[in-house]
């Protein structure tokens, strides 16, 4: 490769890693064009940039930051997935191909500047989506709110209750 080609990679790369709200790498030896390509399209839609590049390059990408340990033990072929928009999406899709294609792996990744291994990635595809952790938010912030309605309105609600029972029983006694 030309020195110039590496230096576009190598910045190229930088941005990406820049951009990503979570990186993930794999192995995808042995997995078809066709495979790939389902993957692209896939990740595509869930804001995933899928790139594959030397593991060298990758290295010199992310020589003096936190994420440089993620690389050190890099090795073999290995895609690099960018996740520029929901980290959890992006994760949940990627497990999801790696259980469907047998030769396609997860290896590591990293969330922000926290390393993550292959398990910790998985765990991560099992949160729920950011718009279902934001409802769940909202119910449970308006759970008092809701609570502290039903206590006013049961003051309105048991005297009108005492009041008709008053003029229910007088009635009653005005019958007789």
């Amino acid at each position: 490769m030309k020195i110039v080609t590496k230096d576009e990679s190598i910045a190229s790369l930088k941005d990406n890693f820049g951009k990503a709200s979570a990186v993930v790498f794999a192995d995808y030896k042995g997995v078809t064009s066709e495979e790939m390509n389902a993957l692209r399209r896939t990740l595509r839609e869930k804001k995933v940039l899928v790139k594959v590049a030397k593991n060298n390059l990758v290295r010199i990408a992310l020589k003096g930051t936190p994420k440089e340990q993620a690389v050190e033990k890099l090795a073999g072929p290995t895609v690099t997935l960018f996740a520029l928009g929901d980290a959890v999406e992006a994760a949940k899709s990627i497990t999801e191909f790696a259980k469907k294609v047998e030769a396609f792996s997860i290896k590591e990744g990293f969330l922000g500047d926290q390393v993550m291994n292959e398990t910790q990635i998985k765990q991560l595809a099992t949160l729920p989506s950011k718009p279902q952790l934001v409802a769940q938010l909202l119910s449970v912030m308006n759970g008092p709110i809701r609570n502290f309605v039903c206590v006013l309105n049961a003051v309105q609600r048991d005297f009108t209750c005492v009041v008709k029972a008053i003029a229910d029983k007088k009635g009653e006694a005005g019958q007789s």
